[in-house]
C-alpha cells in the first residue's frame, strides 16, 4: 500500500505524526502498488499499541457488535470512565440539562475532562462546562479516541484527566439505516431509536457532502419502588444507644439498616416540645439525647395527630429511633414520605442531525463546512414530598397557636404546664411532587474553514467554528420559604389589629405572627397538625422556577506543519498554530427566585460571564535513533503552549514525550506534562445565594442562625495539574494476533476548586486559623458572633489520582470458518483522593458508597475489568460481553468490622462498611438475512444485557449508585440495520 504523502491532518498533535509516519512505513513496506490517505486526528490515530501517549478506541464496530444505541453508553463501559452525569444519576439533582450523558475519565468529574469533535472543541451543554453527548449523532461517528494522559498542552485547557475526541464519518458514502427498541423484563426502561445517514460525490468527485440524522426516546424507569433491590429501604441510622463517645447497646455508632423509615405523618408527629423556666429554654425530646436533654413526659411519648387535628393518639416508633429515622414503626409513616417519586432512570428524548461538506478549490486547497443541531429534552425529574421537620424551626409551635385545639392544649399543659411550644415532622401529602424538573437544550454547531498544502510537505488549515446552546431550564411545584418561616407560626389576631383575618375550621381567627408588624405581607397561616392545606394556599406557597441558559462559544484556530530538516534517525517534523476563543454563559431567572423566596431553590440567575483566551503551541517529534541494534526508534515529542486568558492571566502548559522501540515485539513510552483547567461559568457565577442555617457558632456561642452563602466567584484563579504516565507495548511475535499495553498514570491537581461547607470553615476558624476570611464577624474579629459565611467556589483543594490501565486484544483466526476476538480492558486506581481547604483528606479509589467531597468528583472501585469474547462467521455474530467490580467500601469516613481500627466505641465506627462484588454478563449477536441485491446489506441484531437480572449490592443505601452498578436490572433489544 502506497501512502499518499500529501496527508490530511485535522490536529495539532505532533505525536501524531509519528504514527502516522510508522503506519506509512509499514503500510509501503507491504503494498507499494495501492494508494491511500492518512488522515492524522487530534486523538492520535490507531490504537493504544503504536502510540506514545496512552489511548484507546472504541469504533463503531464495537457499538453494532454489543448492540449499543449510542457512543456515550460505550464510553461508560470502559473501567477508565464514570457515568458523573446520566438518565440513571440524576436523582434529587435538576439540573440544566437533565439526564444529559457527559464523559468523566479517571474519576476527576466531567469538568476535567475534554470532549472534541474531529479535533475541535464543541460548545459546552451546561455552565460547569460539561459537554451533552446526546447532542452529537451517534450514528455519524466513525470511532471515539480517548487519550488518558494529561493534553493541555496539545489542546488547551480542561484536558487534565484526558481527552474525548469523537471522529465523524464524513467519508461516508451510499446510505445507512439503523432503528431499534429495547425493554426492560420489568417491563419499564423502555426506549426506541432511529438513525439515517447518506453521502455522495458531487462536482465530478471534486467535492463529498454527507448527512445524517437520529431520534432516541427513553421513557425511564419509575420511582424507588419499582425495583426489590432499592424498595427495602436501605439507610444509615446513627445508634440512639451511643452516648457521649460510648456504645451502651453493644452496637457500632452508625447503623446500616434496612426498612428505615423517616419520622414523618401526613398529620404530624409530635417528636419534641420546649419548656421555658424563668427564660431559660429545655427541649424535651422522644428520648434523652446524647448531650443528655431531657425527655417528654411520659404521657406525651408516641403520639401523633389525627386526621382533623383535634386529638393526639397514639404513634408507634420503630426501632433505633433517632433523630428522623427509624427502622419500621407506624404504618403512618411507611409510606415513601422522604423517599418520594424521585426516578431511578428518567425519561429524556433526542433529536441530532449533521451535515458536512467538501470542494477542492484548487488541486491544492479544500474548503469544508459543517453544521450540527440538536435538541435534547430530559425530565420530569422529582424530587420528594414536602415536609416539614419539625414545623416551627428552632422555635417549635407556640402553645397558644390557634391551630392547637383547647383539649391538646389542656393534654399538653397537664403533661407539664411550663412546655411552651410544640415540633411535629409533618409531610404535605396535597401537594405532592414537589420540584418537578423538565429542561430542553437546543445546540446548534458550524464550522467552516480552508485546508490544503502551500508546498511539498508543508500543510496547513484555517477554521472558525461557531457554537450555541440555549438552555431552558422549568421545576414546577417548588416551597415557597414563607410556608415554613411564617404561616407555620399562626397567632390569634390583637384586638386592634386591620388586615385580613383568616379562620381556623372552628371559626376561630388567625392571622401570621409576621402580618401583625406589616398587615400586607401576604402571609396566609397554614394549619400542619392533622388538617390539608386548602387549594388557595397550595396555589400561593407551590410556585413554579425557571431559568434560562445561553452558551456561545466562538473559535478561531490556524496550524502549519512541516518537515524542517533530515536526522539519521529520519524527518524532523513539527507544527505551529494559533488560536482564539471567545467563551460566554449568561442566563435568566424567575421572579421569585431572584427575590430569595424559595425554601430550596433549584435554578439561579447567571450574569454573563466571558473568558477569552488567545494562545499559540509549537510542537516538534524528533526521531534520535533508527533501525539499529536494541533501538528500532527512538524518539522524542515536545509541546509547548503559551495561552493567555482575559480573566484569568497567562498559563503554559507543556508536554514532553518519548518513545522507544528495541524491536517489533516490545514498545515503551513515558510523558511528562503540565496541565491547567479553567473556572467553568457556573464556578465563576459572581450571584450568591443567602440560606439561614442553623449552625454552632464558636465565637458567638450557641447554635443560632447565620446566613450561608453559596455559589460563584470572579475571583478564582485556573487550575493546574501535573501528569506523569508510563507504558510498555507488548506484540510477541510467539502469539501471533496479541496485543497488549499497560500504562502507569499520576495526576497531582493543585488549585482545585472547590466548596467549603459553613460548618467546616468555622471549625477550620477556630481550631486551625484557616479560612478566616470567608467569615464576616457582627463586631472583633473572632471575638464576636458570625453574621454571614462565604461558602463559594475556592481554590482551595489538591486533587489526586493514580493508577494503572490495560488494554490488549487478541484474535484467533479460522476457527470453523470464523474468528475468535478476545479484548480486555481494566482499570486499578492506587490512590484517588481530595484534600480539601481545611487539609481533610477523602479518599475516593475503592469507594463505591458515598460520594467524595470535592466538587463533581465521586468514589470508584480500586478497579474494573471489561471484556468481549466475539465469534464472527460471515453470516452471523455472537458476543459476550463481561463486567467486574470487586468488593468495595461504603464510606470512606467510617469503620466497619473487617477494617483495621473497628471498635463499637469509635465514633467512625458502623456495622457494615463494604459493598458486594458485582458481575455482569451481557449477550448480543446478529445475522444477515438472504440479500435481495448486491448493493444492500443487511442485519438484524440482538441483545440481552444484564442476562443474570444482578441487582446492585444489597449493602448500599437509598437508590444505590447508579454510577456503577446498573439499576434497570435484566433488559432486552432487538434491531435492524440496513446499508447500500
Amino acid at each position: 500500500m502506497r501512502i499518499k504523502r500529501t496527508q490530511k491532518f485535522v490536529s495539532t498533535s505532533l505525536s501524531a505524526l509519528a504514527v502516522a509516519m510508522s503506519v506509512a512505513a509499514h503500510a509501503a513496506d507491504d503494498q507499494p502498488t495501492d494508494l491511500e490517505e492518512i488522515i492524522v486526528t487530534g486523538s492520535r490515530v490507531s490504537t493504544t499499541f503504536n502510540s506514545p501517549t496512552p489511548v484507546n478506541v472504541i469504533d463503531d464496530e464495537r457499538l453494532k457488535m454489543l448492540a449499543i444505541p449510542d457512543v456515550s453508553t460505550a464510553l461508560n463501559q470502559l473501567p477508565a470512565f464514570r457515568a458523573t452525569t446520566s438518565q440513571s444519576t440524576i436523582l434529587f439533582r435538576v439540573t440544566g440539562a437533565i439526564g444529559a450523558n457527559t464523559p468523566d475519565l479517571r474519576g476527576l468529574g466531567a469538568t476535567r475532562t475534554l470532549v472534541l469533535v474531529d479535533g475541535r472543541r464543541f460548545v459546552p451543554s451546561l455552565d460547569n462546562g460539561a459537554v451533552d453527548l446526546n447532542g452529537i449523532p451517534s450514528s455519524m461517528v466513525k470511532r471515539t479516541d480517548i487519550v488518558t494522559g494529561g493534553a493541555s498542552a496539545q489542546y488547551g485547557a480542561d484536558a487534565v484527566a484526558g481527552v474525548v475526541n469523537l471522529i465523524l464519518d464524513t467519508k461516508l458514502s451510499g446510505f445507512k439505516f439503523d432503528a431499534n427498541a429495547g425493554i426492560s423484563g420489568h417491563g419499564d426502561a423502555k426506549n426506541t431509536s432511529v438513525s439515517a445517514a447518506g453521502g455522495t460525490d458531487f462536482a465530478n468527485g471534486r467535492g463529498h457532502v454527507v448527512a445524517g440524522i437520529e431520534y432516541r426516546q427513553d421513557w425511564g424507569v419509575g420511582n424507588c419502588f419499582k425495583r426489590d433491590w432499592c424498595a427495602k429501604l436501605t439507610n444509615y441510622v446513627p445508634n440512639p444507644g451511643y452516648i457521649n463517645g460510648v456504645s451502651t447497646n453493644g452496637l457500632p455508632a452508625t447503623l446500616v439498616l434496612d426498612n428505615v423509615n423517616f419520622v414523618y405523618t401526613p398529620n404530624g408527629v409530635l417528636t419534641s416540645a420546649i419548656k421555658t423556666v424563668n427564660g431559660v429554654r429545655t427541649v424535651l425530646g422522644q428520648q434523652v439525647n446524647h448531650t443528655g436533654a431531657t425527655a417528654l413526659p411520659a404521657s406525651l411519648r408516641g403520639l401523633q395527630f389525627n386526621n382533623g387535628g383535634t386529638a393526639l393518639i397514639p404513634f408507634q416508633f420503630g426501632n433505633y429511633l433517632s433523630g428522623t429515622f427509624m427502622q419500621g414503626g407506624d404504618q403512618a409513616a411507611s409510606n415513601n414520605w422522604g423517599w418520594g417519586n424521585v426516578p431511578l432512570v428518567t425519561p429524556t428524548s433526542h433529536v441530532s442531525m449533521m451535515t458536512h461538506g467538501d470542494y477542492e478549490l484548487t488541486d491544492n486547497v479544500t474548503a469544508f463546512g459543517e453544521f450540527i443541531y440538536s435538541r435534547v429534552e430530559g425530565g420530569p425529574v422529582r424530587t420528594t414530598w414536602v415536609n416539614a421537620a419539625p414545623v416551627g424551626g428552632t422555635n417549635g409551635i407556640s402553645i397558644n397557636n390557634p391551630y392547637i385545639t383547647p383539649e391538646v392544649r389542656a393534654q399538653i399543659l397537664a403533661a407539664d404546664p411550663n412546655i411552651t411550644a410544640i415540633n411535629v415532622n409533618s409531610i404535605l401529602v396535597q401537594t405532592g411532587d414537589t420540584a418537578l424538573g423538565s429542561s430542553t437544550n437546543n445546540t446548534y454547531r458550524f464550522v467552516g474553514g480552508l485546508k490544503g498544502e502551500l508546498a511539498e510537505d508543508w500543510q496547513w488549515d484555517v477554521a472558525y467554528e461557531y457554537g450555541l446552546t440555549d438552555s431552558n431550564l422549568f421545576v414546577g411545584n417548588t416551597r415557597l420559604s414563607m410556608l415554613d418561616n411564617q404561616a407555620a407560626n399562626a397567632i390569634t389576631p390583637p384586638a386592634s389589629y386591620a388586615g385580613t383575618i383568616y379562620r381556623t375550621s372552628t371559626g376561630a381567627p388567625v392571622i401570621c405572627a409576621s402580618s401583625v408588624a406589616n398587615p400586607n405581607d401576604g402571609c396566609v397561616p397554614v394549619n400542619f397538625l392533622g388538617t390539608s392545606l386548602t387549594p388557595a394556599q397550595l396555589e400561593k406557597y407551590m410556585q413554579d422556577e425557571w431559568q434560562t441558559r445561553r452558551i456561545v462559544q466562538h473559535n478561531v484556530s490556524a496550524n502549519l506543519r512541516h518537515t524542517l530538516f533530515e536526522l539519521p534517525a529520519g524527518p524532523v517534523k513539527a507544527a505551529i498554530g494559533f488560536e482564539y476563543r471567545y467563551d460566554s454563559a449568561s442566563g435568566k431567572a424567575d421572579p421569585l427566585t431572584l427575590a430569595g423566596l424559595f425554601t430550596a431553590p433549584q435554578v439561579t440567575a447567571l450574569p454573563k460571564v466571558i473568558h477569552k483566551v488567545t494562545e499559540g503551541y509549537a510542537a516538534v517529534n524528533i526521531p534520535i535513533l533508527s533501525d539499529l541494534p536494541l533501538a528500532k526508534s527512538l524518539t522524542v515529542d515536545l509541546t509547548g503552549r503559551q495561552t493567555h486568558y482575559s480573566t484569568f492571566g497567562n498559563a503554559h502548559p507543556w508536554k514532553i514525550g518519548v518513545e522507544y522501540q528495541p524491536d517489533d515485539q516490545i514498545m515503551f513510552r513515558a510523558t511528562r506534562s503540565a496541565d491547567i483547567r479553567k473556572p467553568t461559568a457556573a464556578e465563576s457565577n459572581p450571584n450568591t445565594v443567602s440560606t439561614n442555617l442553623p449552625l454552632n457558632d464558636p465565637f458567638g456561642g450557641g447554635n443560632h442562625l447565620i446566613a450561608n452563602l453559596t455559589g460563584g466567584n470572579p475571583a478564582l484563579k485556573l487550575e493546574s495539574g501535573k501528569t506523569t504516565t508510563l507504558g510498555v507495548v507488548l506484540k510477541p511475535d510467539f502469539i501471533p494476533n496479541f496485543r497488549v499495553s499497560v500504562d502507569y498514570y499520576d495526576i497531582k491537581v493543585n488549585n482545585a476548586i472547590d466548596t467549603v461547607t459553613g460548618a467546616n470553615i468555622l471549625t477550620a476558624c477556630a481550631t486551625q486559623d484557616l479560612l478566616c476570611n470567608l467569615i464576616t464577624f457582627s463586631g472583633a474579629y473572632k471575638a464576636s458572633p458570625a453574621v454571614s459565611i462565604l461558602s463559594t467556589y475556592q481554590n482551595v483543594a489538591k486533587v489526586l489520582a493514580s493508577g494503572y490501565e490495560i488494554t490488549s486484544d487478541y484474535t484467533i483466526e479460522d476457527v470453523y470458518g470464523g474468528n475468535v476476538g478476545v479484548q480486555v480492558n481494566a482499570n486499578y486506581i492506587t490512590k484517588l483522593r481530595s484534600i480539601g481547604g481545611t487539609g481533610l483528606v477523602t479518599r475516593m479509589n475503592g469507594v463505591t458508597g458515598n460520594a467524595g467531597s470535592t466538587a463533581a468528583i465521586a468514589g470508584v472501585p480500586t478497579y474494573k475489568i471489561d471484556a468481549v469474547i466475539s465469534y464472527v462467521q460471515p453470516k452471523w455474530a455472537v458476543s459476550t460481553h463481561l463486567r467486574y467490580i470487586p468488593q468495595s467500601i461504603l464510606d470512606p469516613n467510617k469503620i466497619g468490622p473487617t477494617q483495621a481500627g473497628y471498635d463499637i466505641n469509635n465514633p467512625r465506627s458502623a456495622n457494615i462498611n463494604t459493598v458486594s462484588s458485582v458481575f455482569y454478563v451481557d449477550l448480543s449477536g446478529s445475522f444477515r438475512p438472504y440479500q435481495f441485491s448486491d448493493g444492500l446489506e443487511s442485519e438484524i441484531y440482538w441483545a440481552v444485557n444484564n442476562v443474570g437480572d444482578v441487582a446492585p449490592p444489597p449493602e448500599l443505601r437509598l437508590f444505590g449508585n447508579p454510577l456503577q452498578y446498573d439499576p434497570i436490572g435484566r433488559a432486552f433489544r432487538l434491531g435492524v440495520r440496513a446499508k447500500w
